[in-house]
Formats: structure tokens, C-alpha cells, sequence
């Protein structure tokens, strides 16, 4: 829950008016009793008539009191709405809110614009039943939306069990995961093992050749065209062995997070992003080289060159979660009156300029 707490703070520090006038009201009409907190009667009665899904549980108010006061703060409810409102899923697989990443259908996304979605925990597990095969993680399915090269849909399920991930580092368990996942789910896509069959051979092979004139930069930027400010810092992130360079599951991963389009950080840390990023819609709508990520830190500081990024100076930033449900709900055309939007630093942006976000699944 703590970085839902976290970016619902900085959505909320950092948006602009409306954003926090709408939080606000969405808190006022809960406050039945109009004493500045929300009591359980008035989250269930509130939850029961404007909102369906797991959220209307009890269980939730408690989770959301970050205080274990009985009753739900401001900062609580700020969080609630958040969640609602970034299109956030529950899992099919084991009913758990998904925090993190997530793998959604991609037929029924497409079709319907709905989030079908398990966790990385129940796609290993192969806890999924649904009428459909075809399934993306969310960073893949943002992707998808954006290229005509996308990364191809995992096959559900997956069919093998989770491999031991003990010897690597904490930050990039995930995403090894993951790109286990894709791999054992294209072992039958004969086009997709040969790509990633030449992207092993080439990326090993250049690889070791730039370790040893110390030419870090070049496999990244002039190669695979990322725009990664500090190649060397990356690869050891990479690297389950730094000092003896990238063996073949290293090189798995790179591919998954070539081809998936994990960003690096356009602000002044410049790092990998491993989790949730930021950018607009109207990056999206670049060249990729050209398209433009914050971390969060980065983002929540304002540690970027905005008249140097943007053409629009006060661009409407999203975090990649909102930002995938905010494109499902263009697709249905819904009203802007249950917006979720966030300006990068501007206090007072235009409201019809506003991301839509729907307040309900």
C-alpha cells in the first residue's frame, strides 16, 4: 500500500487544482457526518452506492487506515480515490488488488477496453481461468498500444513453474520473472525465437567487445537507440556476475525490457526504471527516440527540463498505470467528469486539457 500512499500524494502535491478539488470532493461526499474522517458505516454506505468490486469490502477500510485509527484520514481517502481511479485491477486468479505489475488480456482490453488481469504470481502458477489466451503485462500492453513491433502475447498458462530467482538482486527479480515467462511462452513462435536468438548472439558478442575498449555507450544509444545516460551502471544492474559480463538469462532479460519499452529516467538521475514511470500522452505520440519518462522521485521534485521536452508547456502527466487506463477510457469515450489528471508542475492547467480517467470499472 505504500506506493499507493506515494503517488497518490505526489497525483495529488503536484497535479493541478481540479485534480485536488475533485479529491477533495470525493472525500466530502463520503464525510456523511461532516467531522473530517470517515467512519466505517460511512465507507460501506458510500462504497455500496457508488462503486462496484472487492473496494466495498470491510477489509479495505481497515487496510486503507494507515493510522489504525478506526476511521479514514484525508491522506486514506486520497489513496482510495487513487486507486479507483487509476484503473488499478484485482486479481482473477486470487482476488488480490495488484500494486504492481500485472498481466491483462489482450482481447478483451482491446475489444472492450477491459482489465482482465492475474499477477505475476498466479500467471507462474497458472491460476487463470478465462476464455481467452492471449495476455500482456501492463508495461508490455502500453507497448502494445504504440508500436507496430509489439512484444507477442503470452500463452495462458504458462506451463512451467517459477525458476529459483535467489541469486539475483532484489531489484530485478521482477523483471527476470517475467522475461522467463515470455520466453517459456514463445517456445512454439519460431519468428519470435529467432529474434531473440540474433538479439543473444549480437548483444553477447558486441557486448564483450565494448567491455574491453570500455565503449558502454555505443551497444545502448547508437545500437538499440535507449536512451540511457550511464550504460556502464546499467549492465552491472543487469548482470547477475558484473565482473564476468552478461551470460544468456542476462540477455533474455535485456531483450524483454528492449522489446516491453521499459524506460530509462529523461530527469536528472537518468537511471533505469524498474517500476512506475511517468510521461504524457503526447510524448507517446513521438518517435521513440524522442519520447520522455520520469521516475517518480524525479517527477515528484520536478528535477527536469520541461521547456526542453515538451512543445506543450503545460503537459498533462500521467504514471503508467493511469496512463493504460486512461487510453482504455478514450476508447469508450467517457466523460471527462470523473477525470484523473496530473500537470507536470503547473498549478493551474486548463481542465479541458485533462487525461480521462473513469472512476468505475
Amino acid at each position: 500500500m505504500e506506493s499507493m500512499r506515494r503517488l497518490a500524494k505526489i497525483y495529488y502535491d503536484v497535479g493541478e487544482e481540479g485534480l485536488r478539488n475533485k479529491a477533495n470532493k470525493f472525500f466530502d461526499s463520503m464525510d456523511t457526518k461532516r467531522d473530517g474522517k470517515i467512519s466505517l458505516h460511512e465507507y460501506l454506505g458510500f462504497m455500496a452506492s457508488n462503486h462496484d468490486g472487492p473496494l466495498r469490502h470491510p477489509e479495505w477500510f481497515h487496510i486503507l487506515d494507515k493510522e489504525k485509527k478506526g476511521s479514514l484520514s484525508r491522506e486514506d481517502v486520497r489513496t482510495l480515490y487513487y486507486m479507483i481511479n487509476s484503473g488499478r485491477p484485482f486479481c482473477i486468479g486470487c482476488g488480490a488488488f495488484v500494486g504492481t505489475v500485472y498481466f491483462t488480456c489482450v482481447e478483451c482490453f482491446n475489444v472492450s477496453c477491459t482489465l482482465i488481469s492475474v499477477c505475476l504470481e498466479c500467471y507462474e502458477a497458472n491460476r487463470i481461468h478465462h476464455q481467452h489466451n492471449q495476455f500482456l503485462d501492463n508495461f508490455a500492453l502500453l507497448q502494445f498500444q504504440r508500436t507496430e513491433s509489439p512484444l507477442p502475447a503470452l500463452k495462458a498458462p504458462a506451463g512451467n513453474p517459477q525458476d529459483s530467482d535467489a541469486e539475483y538482486p532484489e531489484n530485478t527479480k521482477e523483471l527476470r520473472r517475467i522475461a522467463k515467462a515470455y520466453l517459456r511462452s514463445t517456445l512454439e513462435d519460431l519468428e519470435e525465437q529467432e529474434k531473440i536468438k540474433k538479439f543473444v548472439e549480437s548483444v553477447g558478442r558486441d557486448f564483450q567487445n565494448f567491455m574491453k575498449n570500455k565503449e558502454y555507450q555505443r551497444i545502448l544509444g547508437k545500437k538499440l537507440e535507449l536512451n540511457c545516460r550511464d550504460a556502464k551502471k546499467f549492465f552491472k544492474l543487469l548482470a547477475k556476475d558484473p565482473e564476468n559480463g552478461l551470460d544468456n538469462s542476462d540477455v533474455e532479460t535485456f531483450y524483454y525490457i528492449v522489446r516491453s519499452g521499459r524506460p530509462f529516467c529523461g530527469g536528472n538521475c537518468g537511471r533505469f526504471i524498474t517500476r512506475t514511470f511517468f510521461t504524457c500522452l503526447e510524448s507517446l505520440e513521438e518517435d521513440h527516440t524522442k519520447r520522455f519518462y520520469l521516475c517518480w522521485k524525479c517527477f515528484k521534485n520536478g528535477n527536469f527540463e520541461k521547456k526542453d521536452k515538451f512543445e506543450n508547456k503545460d503537459p498533462l502527466i500521467l504514471d503508467n498505470y493511469a496512463l493504460l487506463h486512461a487510453l482504455g477510457v478514450g476508447k469508450k469515450n467517457t466523460s471527462s467528469d470523473d477525470a484523473i489528471v496530473s500537470s507536470s508542475r503547473q498549478k493551474n492547467t486548463r481542465s479541458n486539457d485533462a487525461i480521462v480517467s473513469s472512476s468505475r470499472q
